[in-house]
């Protein structure tokens, strides 16, 4: 599988938090290799001369930075200005393997110009930083088995720019999406087939579980549960005690502690246990399409999406306690019970099933018509999408 390395540190001014940090690296620049000397006090502009000039720098002219203008850069300049800036400056680093560099032409200054270039509306988008605030420099440095960029990103104004976790995982996945596009287009391809047939699969076998909960034809032997039966007797007989609303919202905690132990118990039963492993997997092939890693399946008595077999069971258990009073026999209105909420479940999960999904999301719509309207201003094609993995 291919892999992007995206790293995003940043300098920040006037800041006592991590000067032993920014004095290590200060003297680890200064010591490398063609390193010219300098002051802590010109840490900016220094880091600038750095990765334009360093060993290794595939230069364009008289020094390695770039920017998108395609004109030549006034190093000195860029540097003081750098050093001068009042806001944080981000320092990215974007690094490939060298056989996925080559092979897809990523080991030369002007493949990186060209798509840094196209890229920087996202960098800035993610960034938090208007458009036209923003500001970048890079250079390629073709090292190793890890070819490089070193990036120099900020806002002109000082002012604004915020990189969360979130930014920088949607760089990130940004980042891969372009650069691999038709490698991963490829593979999600692959991907999409098996899953389609998985979900086929799981949408017919969903579909029949859910007409045997609301059909309503299932044996007495089938619905007896002496505990289950046991939990909704002890609730309906506490509502009767409750007042205000009947609803799982407006419980007291224990009561609400025994409508999750009713919704546990329910379950068990297999053909709720098959329905809800059936609607994780659908849930979860979905959210593989743009993250690597998968949330912790919970029960059915935490799942969110399905808060309203809480309420259902509190809506029946208040209505058992109107049919069942004092220890009168209660066998028959219990089996009419666990009946209604098995159909009611089966009506919630045929909501809640998700559709299937192709294999390649896009981002949302309201951020990708705001990168299209950043990239037609540029110069780009109309038709160019944003693919996330």
């Amino acid at each position: 599988m291919p892999r992007i390395i995206f790293k995003c540190p940043y300098l920040k001014p006037g800041a006592k938090k991590g000067t032993a940090h920014r004095r290590h690296y200060v003297n680890y620049i200064a010591t490398r290799d063609g390193a010219e000397p300098f002051t802590p006090e010109k840490q900016r502009s220094n880091y600038v001369g750095y990765i334009a000039q360093r060993p290794g720098a595939e230069r364009v002219g008289a020094h390695g930075l770039f920017n998108g203008t395609g004109d030549a850069l006034p190093l000195s300049k860029i540097a003081e200005e750098v050093a001068a800036h009042p806001g944080c400056v981000w320092t990215p680093i974007l690094s490939l393997r060298r056989e996925d560099a080559a092979r897809l032409g990523y080991d030369n200054a002007g493949q990186w110009q060209t798509f840094l270039t196209s890229y920087a509306p996202e960098l800035a988008e993610a960034m938090k930083i208007p458009w036209e605030q923003f500001r970048w420099y890079a250079s390629f440095h073709n090292e190793g088995e890890h070819p490089h960029v070193h990036m120099i990103c900020y806002s002109a104004d000082g002012r604004s720019g915020f990189l969360s976790k979130e930014g920088i995982a949607r760089i990130k996945s940004g980042l891969a999406g372009e650069i691999f596009r038709q490698e991963l287009t490829e593979i999600y391809q692959r991907q999409t087939q098996r899953r389609e047939e998985l979900v086929r699969y799981a949408t017919q076998r969903m579909n029949e579980l859910i007409r045997q909960l609301r059909s309503g034809e299932f044996s007495s032997e089938k619905l007896e549960n002496p505990r289950l039966e046991q939990l909704l007797l002890r609730l309906s007989e506490q509502l009767k005690h409750t007042k205000g609303k009947k609803q799982y919202g407006y419980l007291r905690p224990p009561l609400k502690a025994l409508v999750n132990e009713i919704v546990d118990e329910l379950e068990r039963d297999p053909r709720i246990a098959e329905a809800y492993r059936l609607w994780y997997l659908q849930r979860e092939e979905v959210l593989r399409t743009y993250r690597d890693d998968l949330p912790e399946r919970l029960p059915l008595s935490r799942q969110k999406e399905f808060r309203q077999i809480r309420n259902l069971v509190v809506r029946e258990a208040a209505r058992l306690g109107e049919t069942v009073p004092g220890m009168q026999e209660h066998s028959l209105p219990l089996l009419t019970c666990t009946a209604r909420l098995l159909s009611g479940i089966g009506g919630i999960f045929r909501e809640q099933t998700p559709p299937a999904r192709s294999g390649i999301r896009f981002v949302d719509g309201k951020l990708q018509k705001k990168l299209r309207q950043k990239k037609i201003a540029m110069g780009h094609r109309e038709d160019e999408r944003e693919m996330t993995m």
